[in-house]
């Protein structure tokens, strides 16, 4: 930092912004020798129509900023611009390494400026203009904070020839007549599944301390530099090095890195002055780029050059094959003082590399250090640590041995005696046979993204992620950890189960030949559809786009909604290479995500979002920011469906997603969470805060409430499920209708499961499909929500045959209610309940079947009731007018609300758990954490005909 007093001698703008100053050129002793063209490329231009092809995560659009030379490609947007975390353009949102054939493909999602950490501490730019040298373009933007226009801030971005990054010079000045806390700051926006950022540092590397909005002191830490790698192709790392400061300040974690100056005082007349280079690297693992960023230390602060450190990975003498890092990668890290010299609380990690096809690697560390190197494989240590030190001249470390893989070879048919089946899409599971205990270390990415036994690949990577893999052909080759497994086969909860047990030690291979088969168990003219899905251009997903659609087709789903966060996408491009089936269907969407807190609630001490929303179908347009999503920060609800109005491509479906999902660093993601709504409270004028909100039309059209369907279940969690179902129960006895949707708000192959839940939608079939036909049926609610069983439920009148929906039906005394439930033999049905006005009125027992891998549909039964008897009362206890509901599957744990907030809590002992001896076993391992349900929409009575009365709540 460089404080300046008003009106002095500068070069800059730190004494305030008079529209003609500019930052000087970051980073000045940093030089870099042409390695590139003889004739080498430097440019400077607007994006026109549309911006260059540089991945699914490319944002550019018409009139943002490119600059671009023989390496990389940056795309700065335009001030007009907004951005995910920033007001205003100005922010670096495609940052491509350029490949050797010319491709460049971007990894990273947004990196911008800020001054602090509240939504006035944001920069807001107002003005750009581009600059051009002799040996460098550069773009200049000018503007402000946020919430004072008196704090000025304009910030340079330059390129040079050959050059493997950016040079980023940001000035500020405080003209305020007070002294401002003011920290100067890059945030790098991970968003949670994307890159795995690092910083080395005592107990650091991947690892970060728990990141609390409140208490951020805890979480704050100095770093010679941040880097990042993807979870997935292609192989691009990044690193971030403060010049004219020896350490940047901030905190890491997989959501948002901040990489600034320390937090200072900035009086009235000072300034700050900040540079850093932000560099690309190619190849797997961080390796490159923390050796670039090493690089770039030696030069600008004059320390030690980096030492390069290289030898071969072994296993019994022959090199080890690493497959992108999942079978094999190192660790390379200074010790722990203390008898455990590997503990990763005290350790200081500073690079990661990943052996090539010869089982070669290569780092650069700092030199005059003691380090130890430990091999990875699946996400666990592969060998011991071995300890080498390091002084001023290279080092080989010959061969380093670590313990050697298993393989697994597979084919899955779709018919018994079939050997090659080209498209076969189908998913393999792989589950421990004992499970590991809890004394046993967990897999995960040296301490990032646990939770999958084993680790085939990152959890959030192309196939094979987590404990799964996908397949558009039938076949599997990959390698796998050595030990003791059940492997599953399936083709998602509409086919038949294939399971075998396998025992593999290091060097052993499994072949494995196996059957699934489709079950009839659509009614006819019904179709499955999932309406909350994420691939690559979400800011945290990271699954290539050809496997996010080999998952969708290998689940079973028949049409797909993409809601990737805050762009329009599709991923129709890829139906046709893969030989997608014609039924298959991508609609395209977004999902509007707010990330910055600016909603007040009463009895909150800070700010909240106000949770996420679906919209679809919509028409990508490349020319546009986020592909024509429009930008959703600091707006309510009713004024997202505004502004989506005008885009829909014919009648819209606005969904409510995830009502009451949990919080995420001060963001709420259920909106009804957001608002603290109270199932038990009457959303009627005045009678609480929620219902105030919920009432209001903040943008003049349409109210909060506005939504046309809402999730019931969203992904595995039972515990979601029902206190989602609870709000559900509550708007509908309020007489407020929307349509229930059971979603898998998948971003991955291994943590959520595509399909698991989805919607079965009546009488829609057809080739092509009838998008208009189908959203209308999903509005008007004439569908099921399953992650397993089916329903077809009627109500029989006579002659006349009523299905769920939102129109009220008026039905005689002998009408009959029909309910036929079939499922998969591995899918077992409990019960069957029928619910009035949120009270289950009637319970029948299903079918438990012993053979879960036998090739015939269950047909769990087919059940008719009187429907008069069945329907609520008024006070003077007449037959009143009802909505009803169906469920069939797992029965209802026990409910209680233990912190009195009118939803379901369950206990801990009544969560799904995977127990060989319970029926859904099998379920539990390609389902983990859920217990199968089926529901239907309600119907709507009308008993007397005068119009439905809505029972109003208990």
């Amino acid at each position: 930092m460089v404080a300046f007093a008003s009106g002095c001698d500068r070069d800059g703008c730190v004494g305030g912004d008079d529209g003609t100053c500019a930052p000087p050129p970051a980073c000045a002793a940093l030089r870099y020798e042409p390695t590139c063209a003889a004739q080498p490329l430097l440019n400077a231009t607007t994006l026109g129509e549309a911006g260059p092809l540089l991945g699914p995560k490319a944002r550019g659009a018409a009139g943002d900023i490119l600059l671009e030379n023989d390496k990389v490609r940056v795309v700065v947007d335009a001030p007009s611009h907004a951005s995910g975390l920033a007001p205003t353009g100005g922010s670096i949102i495609d940052f491509a390494l350029v490949s050797d054939t010319g491709d460049a493909f971007d990894q990273t999602n947004q990196i911008s400026q800020a001054a602090g950490l509240l939504p006035r501490d944001a920069v807001h730019y107002e003005v750009v203009e581009q600059l051009q040298g002799e040996a460098y373009v550069a773009v200049v933007f000018r503007g402000h904070l946020e919430a004072d226009h008196r704090v000025t801030v304009v910030t340079r971005y330059e390129l040079r020839a050959c050059e493997p990054g950016v040079r980023v010079s940001t000035d500020l000045y405080n003209g305020a007549t007070d002294p401002n806390t003011l920290y100067l700051t890059d945030g790098l926006f991970w968003g949670d599944h994307g890159a795995a950022p690092f910083v080395p540092g005592v107990g650091l590397g991947f690892r970060a301390p728990e990141l609390h909005l409140r208490e951020i002191d805890d979480a704050w830490r100095e770093f010679p530099f941040v880097a990042a790698r993807p979870q997935a192709p292609p192989d691009v790392s990044y690193a971030v090095v403060p010049c004219n400061n020896s350490k940047a300040a901030g905190f890491n974690d997989p959501t948002l890195t901040a990489a600034g100056v320390p937090l200072a005082t900035t009086q009235p007349g000072d300034g700050i002055h900040f540079e850093r280079f932000i560099l690309a690297a190619p190849g797997p693992g961080l390796a490159a780029a923390v050796g670039e960023a090493l690089n770039v230390r030696a030069q600008v602060h004059g320390e030690p050059a980096p030492v390069t450190v290289s030898g071969r990975l072994v296993t019994g003498g022959t090199p080890v094959q690493a497959d992108g890092g999942r079978a094999a990668s190192l660790l390379f890290y200074e010790p722990a003082f203390g008898p455990d010299p590997d503990d990763p609380a005290r350790r200081i990690p500073w690079s990661e590399a990943v052996p090539g096809p010869d089982g070669r690697f290569t780092v650069r560390l700092p030199p005059d250090r003691n380090y130890r190197v430990q091999p990875y494989a699946f996400g666990l240590p592969a060998a011991p640590a071995t300890s080498f030190a390091v002084a001023r001249g290279d080092v080989d470390l010959g061969d380093v041995t670590m313990r050697a893989s298993a393989h697994l070879v597979a084919t899955i048919a779709t018919a018994p005696g079939q050997t090659k089946d080209p498209k076969a899409f189908a998913e393999l599971v792989l589950v421990p046979v004992t499970p590991r205990s809890g004394d046993d270390p967990a897999p995960s990415l040296y301490g990032l993204f646990g939770g999958c036994d084993p680790m085939l690949g990152p959890p959030h990577g192309g196939s094979p992620a987590c404990n799964r893999a996908v397949t558009a052909t039938g076949n599997f080759s990959f390698a796998i950890p050595p030990g003791h497994y059940f492997v599953y086969a399936t083709r998602g909860p509409f086919a038949t189960l294939d399971r075998a047990e396998i025992t593999v030690g290091p060097g052993d291979t499994a072949t494995l030949a196996m059957v699934v088969q489709s079950l009839p168990v659509l009614p006819p003219g019904a179709l499955s559809g999932d309406f909350h899905v994420h691939g690559a251009a979400s800011y945290d997903s990271s699954i290539p786009d050809q496997e996010r659609v080999v998952s969708f087709v290998a689940s079973g789903v028949d049409v797909v909604v993409a809601t990737d966060h805050d762009v329009v996408t599709t991923y129709q491009d890829m139906l046709e290479p893969l030989g997608a089936p014609e039924r298959f269907t991508v609609l395209s969407g977004t999902e509007l995500t707010p990330n910055i807190p600016w909603f007040a609630v009463p009895g909150n001490d800070l700010p909240t979002t106000v949770g996420h929303f679906n919209f679809w179908p919509l028409d990508p347009d490349r020319s546009r920011p986020r592909n024509g999503a429009p930008w959703d920060e600091m707006r309510e609800p009713g004024q997202m469906m505004d502004d989506m109005d005008a885009l829909f491509v014919g009648a819209g479906v606005r969904q409510l997603n995830h009502p009451f999902s949990e919080t995420k660093l001060g963001r709420e993601q259920g909106f009804l969470r957001a608002i603290k709504y109270d199932p038990r409270t009457p959303i009627a004028p005045g009678e609480s805060f929620a219902a105030d909100v919920l009432l209001r039309a903040p943008g003049g059209q349409h109210l909060n409430l506005d939504w046309d369907v809402q999730e019931v279940m969203t992904g595995a969690s039972v515990e979601n499920w029902l206190r989602y179902r609870t709000l559900w129960f509550s708007l509908l006895s309020q007489g407020i209708f929307r349509a229930g949707t059971a979603n898998s708000d998948t971003h991955s192959l291994g943590l959520e499961r595509i399909g698991y839940p989805r919607n079965v939608v009546f009488d829609v079939d057809s080739t092509p499909l009838d998008v208009e036909r189908f959203d209308e049926a999903i509005r008007s609610g004439h569908m099921v929500g399953t992650n397993g069983p089916v329903l077809d439920v009627r109500i029989i009148d006579g002659a006349t045959e009523h299905r769920p929906g939102r129109d009220a039906i008026m039905v005689s005394d002998s009408a009959q209610i029909s309910i036929t439930v079939v499922a998969a033999p591995w899918i077992p049905v409990e019960e069957v309940r029928i619910i009035v006005n949120g009270t289950v009125k009637m319970t029948s027992p299903g079918v438990l079947v012993s053979d879960h891998f036998a090739a015939q549909v269950v047909k769990v039964g087919t059940f008719t009731f009187p429907l008069r008897p069945l329907l609520g009362s008024t006070k003077d206890g007449k037959v009143g007018d009802s909505w009803l509901i169906v469920e069939a599957g797992h029965k209802l744990p026990p409910l209680v609300d233990v912190d009195g907030d009118g939803l379901p809590d369950v206990s801990s002992a009544d969560l799904p758990k995977r127990i060989e001896s319970d029926e859904t076993f099998d379920y539990q391992a390609i389902v983990p954490g859920s217990f199968p349900i089926a529901f239907t929409n309600p119907f709507i009575i009308d008993v007397d005909g005068g119009g439905w009365q809505a029972p109003g709540l208990p």
